[in-house]
């Protein structure tokens, strides 16, 4: 809720956001890594891959990390602590970039050839033109740097491929996250550099995450017996 209301309170910054938008674009239009433009052209060329990007678009980023976090909980508890911060800190860092760096994203550009998939494919699901479940008149349009989409999907993929004993999910667990990458791309909603951001905003919150335990763990090792702390770490309490 609280991650809503801040992502979607960012108002008022359209100039800002076109121009950091065609900035990324003609930067990486500068060394051929506008990927987006290919995989959005092969989407609006293939209606039925077209539909089911769209439709993992607007669902499984809302279905498979809460998904996630309760089968870790459940299952992996002792885990669940330090993975659940490194999500937190990752999402508080987007949301720094939201506000620091309103981003339009591929789709808005008509006059740069993008198709807006979301929106071509809007009358057969439920999503709106953002694939947001919220209304694109209340829905931030301008969240696009970096992807929060991609950054959620990358720990999904990691946390399943570490923790998880079955092979079939294992491999499952790993596509997740490059299937997203396609998909983000592909409907025009992120430009490459948005993937990269989401990536770089995910390593320096498992980082931050890290550099807390490892002050957290200290600080216990000061205070308590050291037989405590110890069980304490089995349990993923410290």
């Amino acid at each position: 809720a609280v991650y809503s209301l801040i992502r979607n309170g960012v108002h008022d910054v359209e100039e800002q956001a076109f121009s950091n938008g065609q900035w990324i674009l003609d930067a990486e239009d500068r060394f051929g890594l506008a990927w987006e433009r290919g995989l959005n052209t092969f989407l609006d060329n293939t209606p039925s891959v077209a539909a089911v990007c769209a439709v993992v678009y607007a669902s499984l980023h809302f279905i498979v990390t809460p998904g996630t976090l309760v089968w870790l909980y459940v299952k992996h508890h002792r885990h669940y602590r330090f993975t659940s911060t490194v999500l937190i800190l990752t999402t508080c860092l987007a949301l720094v970039g939201f506000y620091t760096l309103p981003t339009a994203p591929p789709r808005m550009f008509d006059g740069e050839g993008f198709v807006d998939i979301m929106a071509k494919t809007g009358t057969w699901g439920w999503w709106p033109e953002s694939g947001t479940p919220a209304s694109d008149n209340i829905s931030n349009q301008f969240a696009a740097m970096p992807s929060l989409h991609c950054a959620w999907a990358t720990f999904c993929g990691i946390v399943i491929v570490m923790y998880t004993k079955n092979h079939v999910v294992r491999v499952l667990g790993a596509l997740y996250p490059v299937l997203t990458y396609f998909v983000v791309m592909g409907t025009a909603n992120h430009y490459l550099l948005d993937v990269v951001g989401g990536l770089v905003t995910l390593l320096v919150g498992f980082i931050l995450a890290w550099l807390l335990r490892m002050a957290w763990r200290a600080y216990l090792a000061r205070h308590l017996d050291p037989q405590i702390v110890t069980q304490l770490s089995a349990k993923g309490a410290a």
